[in-house]
C-alpha cells in the first residue's frame, strides 16, 4: 500500500511538471465560444467556422466545426485582428470580429448568434427549414416547433411522424414495434400519460409542444423500466425576461372541441410558466359485433352479439411551474401538474345464444352505462446547486403523485327468449382504484475534464396501489339495489418499496462518443387480500441493469451508433388489478396480481445522415425476452370467455426503422417514416407459438404557397400485428390540411380534413384456440373536418432557468390497455 501511494504521488508530480512545462513553452493563444440561435437561444450543433486575418480575409488561417453543443475551442499562433465567419444549415451566415493581443492566453467570445435564413421565390417568402431531426449519442429529437403541421394537429397525430414511433388505427402507440415503453413530460413522469397516453396526446395541441425526444438507449441514470425506450415530450415552457403567451380554440365534426391558454413570464429572479387546457369529446355512435364458437359445448355453442357504443366526457389538464434563482449557483423550482377527466360510455346491444344446430337457446337485450374517472396530481420540488466548476451539478428532488382510476358501471339485461323470458337481471358495480407515490432522489454529475464526465445518484420510491369493489343487484320489480357478497378480489392492496443507485461515465474524444453505466435496483412487494388473508404474499426482486453506447461521426453530416441495454418491466395496476370487468357477461376481463417482472435485452445499431436537403435515419434493433407479460384468453366451465395477463411468452424481435425527409427547395418537402420487422413469440404454458413479418408506414408532403398559405397531405398504413393468440386487421388513413398566418404570423387559422374518402374504419380481431374461436369487429368513425385558431402575444429577452435534473419514475409496465430517476436535461 505504501509503495502504491508513493508511485501515485510520483506519477502525479510528473504529470503536473509536464503540464507546467508545456504551458510555459506554448506560444499559442486560445479562442473559444458557443454558437446559438438568435431567437430561441438553443445551441447550433456542428456550425462551421472560418477564421482569417482582416488584412487578408479571403485566406483562412483556421477552418473548424463546433461540437454537438455548438461549442468550439481552437489555438491561434499570431496576435492581430481576425474575422470569423459562421455557417450552419438553415441559418444566415454570421460574422464576428475580434482582436488577439500579445500575452493573452485565452479569449472567450461567449455566445455568438445566428439568425434564420430567409429567401424569396417569386411571391413566396420562405424561411429555410431547420433539420426536423437531430441525433445525439443516446437519443433522437424531432422538432415540432419547426414543423408547420403542428399548428393544425394534435400531438398524437404528430407522433406518427417521429422516427421509430408508430400509431395504429385504434390510436395505440408503439416505440420500436413495442407497446412496452415510457412517456415523459418535460423529463418527468406523468401517471396519466402512463395510463391513457392516446387520449391525453390526442387532447394536447401540437403547437404546445417544442420537441419530442426518442431515447432508444437509456443510460444508468434512468429507471430500469421501459423495454422499448422512452418518449420524452418537451412542451413550450421556456421563457425570457418579460412575458409571452398564447390562446387557442379548436372544434371538429366528430364531437371534439376544446381550448387552452399558455403564459410564461420572468421578472428578476422569479419565473412562472403555466398552461390550462380543456377538451370535450362526444363521439358519434359506433357499431360493433362479436361472435364466439365454443367447440366443447354443444348447448351454448354459438354466441352472437351486435350493438353500438359511444363515449362522452371532459378532459382538463394544466401545469404551473415556479422558479427562484437564490443566487448564480443555486436554483429552486416548484411545479404542480394536474390532469383530470372522466369518460362516460354507453352500450346498446342484443345477444343470442344457440346450440350446435343453431337453434336459439337464449336471447336478451343488454344495455350498459359506465363511467371512468381518471387523472393525476403531481407535486415536484427540485433544488439545484452548481459550482464554479463548469457543468458540475448536485440536485435534490422530491415528488408526490396521486392517480385515481375509478370505474362504475350499470348493466341492464332483459331476457327475450329462453327459460328466463320476461325477466330482468340488473347489476351495479363500483370500483375505486388509486395509486399514491412518494419519491426522493439525489443526483450528482461532474466533468473530469472537457472529454470525460461521470454521474451518480440514488433514489427511493414508496408506491401504494389500492382497489376496492362493491357489487349490487336488482331483479324483477325490485326498486332498491341489493349488495352482493364480497369476493376474494374485491379488496386489494399492493405496496412497493423501490430503491436504486446508479453510476455512469461519458467520453467525447474527437469523432468518438462513448457512454456506459450500471444501475442496481431492488423492489420489495407486499400484496394483501383483505377478504382472504391466506392469499397475501411478499416478494423481493433485485437486478443489475447495465448499458453501453458508442457513436462515431463518419463526417459532419453522418453518424453511426451502437448500443446495448437491459431493461425490466414491472406490471402497473392496470395489469395487477383483479377487478373483473363484466360489462359483457359472456366476455370478462381482469388483471393478474401474481405477475412478475419481465427482462428484455436490446441491441441497437443506428445510422443518421443529415444535410440541408436530405435527412435519413435508419435503426436496426434486436431484442429478446424470456418471460414477457402477454394478454391471453380462455373459456371457463360456465362458457364465459376470460381475458387476463400472464408471464407466458418468449419473444424474439428484429426490426428495421427508417425515416426520410427530403426538401429539394424551400417550397416543397416530402417525408416518410416506416418500419418492417420479424417477430417470433412462443408460450410453453399455452402450447402456442406465432411468427411472421409486420410493418408500419406514414408519409406525406408539405407545400408552401404565396400569402403565408401552407398545404399538408399525409397518409399511413399498418399491417397485421404478430400476437400470441390473436390476429387483427390491417388499417390505413389519409388527410389534408390548410394553414394561413395573419398579423405577422401571430394569428394562425387552420383547417383539416381527416380520411375524406373513408367514412369509417373496420377493425377486426380473431382468436382461434383448440377450445374456442372468437371474432370481434369494431367500426370507428374516421371522416372529420377540424378547424383551429391560435394567437400568440408578448415579448421576451432572457431565459428562465430550469433545474437540469428532476424526478422521473419510469419503473412500471405500461401499454396494453393503458400506456422518471431523473429528468432529461433541458
Amino acid at each position: 500500500m505504501r509503495k502504491a501511494s508513493c508511485l501515485f504521488v510520483l506519477l502525479l508530480f510528473s504529470v503536473l511538471s509536464l503540464y507546467a512545462q508545456s504551458d510555459k513553452t506554448s506560444s499559442f493563444m486560445i479562442i473559444k465560444g458557443q454558437v446559438v440561435d438568435s431567437l430561441t437561444s438553443e445551441t447550433v450543433p456542428y456550425a462551421t467556422l472560418s477564421i482569417a486575418l482582416t488584412s487578408n480575409p479571403k485566406k483562412p488561417v483556421k477552418l473548424l466545426a463546433c461540437d454537438i453543443d455548438g461549442k468550439f475551442e481552437t489555438p491561434l499562433a499570431l496576435a492581430g485582428t481576425y474575422i470569423m465567419t459562421m455557417q450552419s444549415i438553415g441559418k444566415a451566415p454570421g460574422i464576428k470580429t475580434f482582436t488577439l493581443k500579445d500575452g493573452e492566453k485565452t479569449i472567450n467570445l461567449g455566445k455568438l448568434f445566428l439568425q434564420e435564413q430567409t429567401q424569396q421565390i417569386g411571391n413566396v417568402i420562405v424561411t429555410a427549414q431547420k433539420p426536423l431531426v437531430k441525433m445525439e449519442i443516446d437519443k433522437l429529437t424531432y422538432s415540432l416547433e419547426d414543423d408547420p403541421e403542428s399548428v393544425t394537429s394534435n400531438t398524437l397525430d404528430m407522433l406518427r411522424k417521429v422516427p421509430m414511433v408508430t400509431v395504429d388505427g385504434e390510436d395505440k402507440i408503439e416505440l420500436k414495434g413495442s407497446s412496452n415503453f415510457k412517456i415523459y413530460m418535460n423529463g418527468k413522469p406523468s401517471n396519466l400519460l402512463s395510463n391513457n397516453p392516446s387520449e391525453v396526446l390526442k387532447s394536447m395541441p401540437a403547437n404546445s409542444v417544442k420537441n419530442i425526444e426518442v431515447i432508444t438507449d437509456p443510460g444508468a441514470k434512468y429507471d430500469a423500466e421501459g423495454v422499448g425506450g422512452i418518449i420524452n415530450i418537451i412542451t413550450n415552457r421556456s421563457a425570457l425576461e418579460g412575458y409571452t403567451g398564447s390562446i387557442r380554440a379548436n372544434a371538429g365534426t366528430l364531437g371534439r372541441y376544446g381550448g387552452g391558454a399558455y403564459l410564461s413570464a420572468k421578472a428578476g429572479k422569479f419565473g412562472i410558466t403555466g398552461t390550462a387546457n380543456y377538451n370535450e369529446q362526444d363521439s358519434p355512435w359506433n357499431d360493433y359485433c362479436y361472435s364466439r364458437e365454443n367447440y366443447k359445448n354443444t348447448t351454448t355453442h354459438f354466441i352472437e352479439q351486435k350493438g353500438r357504443n359511444k363515449d362522452k366526457g371532459p378532459f382538463v389538464y394544466g401545469n404551473l411551474e415556479l422558479s427562484y434563482e437564490i443566487d448564480t449557483l443555486n436554483l429552486l423550482s416548484l411545479s404542480v401538474n394536474r390532469f383530470s377527466g372522466s369518460s362516460k360510455n354507453k352500450v346498446e346491444s342484443d345477444q343470442t345464444t344457440s346450440d350446435a344446430e343453431k337453434n336459439i337457446i337464449e336471447q336478451y337485450l343488454l344495455n350498459t352505462n359506465s363511467k371512468t374517472t381518471f387523472g393525476s396530481t403531481d407535486l415536484s420540488l427540485d433544488y439545484q446547486h452548481s459550482t464554479k466548476k463548469k457543468d458540475e451539478l448536485l440536485t435534490l428532488s422530491y415528488k408526490f403523485s396521486n392517480t385515481p382510476n375509478d370505474n362504475d358501471y350499470t348493466r341492464y339485461m332483459k331476457y327475450l327468449l329462453g327459460s328466463n323470458e320476461g325477466l330482468t337481471n340488473n347489476m351495479l358495480q363500483e370500483n375505486e382504484a388509486y395509486t399514491n407515490e412518494h419519491t426522493g432522489q439525489i443526483d450528482y454529475t461532474t466533468p473530469i475534464n472537457k472529454n470525460h464526465t461521470i454521474e451518480t445518484g440514488v433514489k427511493y420510491i414508496f408506491r401504494q396501489n389500492n382497489s376496492n369493489t362493491d357489487s349490487f343487484t336488482k331483479e324483477g320489480g325490485e326498486t332498491e339495489w341489493n349488495p352482493l357478497p364480497q369476493g376474494t378480489n374485491d379488496r386489494f392492496n399492493h405496496t412497493q418499496h423501490i430503491y436504486s443507485a446508479y453510476g455512469g461515465y461519458a467520453l467525447k474524444a474527437g469523432k468518438f462518443g462513448f457512454k456506459t453505466g450500471v444501475r442496481a435496483e431492488g423492489t420489495k412487494l407486499n400484496v394483501e387480500y383483505k377478504n382472504k388473508a391466506d392469499m397475501n404474499f411478499d416478494k423481493n426482486l433485485f437486478d443489475f441493469v447495465p448499458n453501453a453506447t458508442i457513436s462515431y461521426m463518419l463526417s459532419m453530416s453522418q453518424q453511426i451508433r451502437f448500443g446495448y441495454n437491459l431493461r425490466i418491466q414491472r406490471p402497473n395496476i392496470w395489469y395487477l388489478n383483479p377487478y373483473v370487468n363484466n360489462t359483457n357477461p359472456q366476455s370478462i376481463s381482469y388483471g393478474n396480481p401474481d405477475l412478475e417482472t419481465e427482462k428484455v435485452h436490446n441491441l441497437n445499431l443506428n445510422y443518421s445522415f443529415f444535410t440541408q436537403k436530405l435527412n435519413v435515419n435508419a435503426s436496426l434493433s434486436y431484442s429478446f425476452n424470456n418471460n414477457s407479460i402477454e394478454q391471453y384468453s380462455f373459456v371457463d366451465t360456465d362458457g364465459v370467455q376470460n381475458t387476463t395477463y400472464g408471464n407466458l411468452g418468449k419473444s424474439r424481435e428484429t426490426n428495421l426503422f427508417t425515416y426520410v425527409n427530403w426538401s429539394p427547395n424551400p417550397v416543397f418537402r416530402l417525408y416518410a417514416n416506416g418500419s418492417i420487422g420479424y417477430v417470433s413469440i412462443k408460450s410453453e404454458t399455452l402450447d402456442r407459438s406465432n411468427d411472421g413479418f409486420q410493418g408500419r408506414f406514414f408519409g406525406g408532403a408539405q407545400i408552401n404557397l404565396p400569402k403565408d398559405f401552407r398545404i399538408n397531405l399525409y397518409g399511413g398504413y399498418g399491417s397485421q400485428r404478430i400476437m400470441l393468440q390473436s390476429k387483427n386487421s390491417a388499417f390505413n388513413f389519409h388527410g389534408i390540411s390548410l394553414n394561413k398566418d395573419f398579423l405577422k404570423k401571430k394569428l394562425t387559422v387552420s383547417a383539416s380534413l381527416n380520411s375524406p374518402f373513408m367514412k369509417r374504419m373496420k377493425m377486426e380481431n380473431t382468436t382461434n384456440e383448440t377450445d374456442f374461436f372468437t371474432k370481434s369487429v369494431n367500426y370507428w368513425s374516421t371522416r372529420e373536418f377540424q378547424i383551429s385558431v391560435s394567437y400568440r402575444f408578448g415579448s421576451l429577452n432572457q431565459a428562465i432557468k430550469k433545474v437540469r435534473r428532476g424526478i422521473s419514475n419510469d419503473d412500471v409496465k405500461s401499454g396494453g390497455n393503458s400506456n422518471t430517476g431523473e429528468s432529461i436535461p433541458q
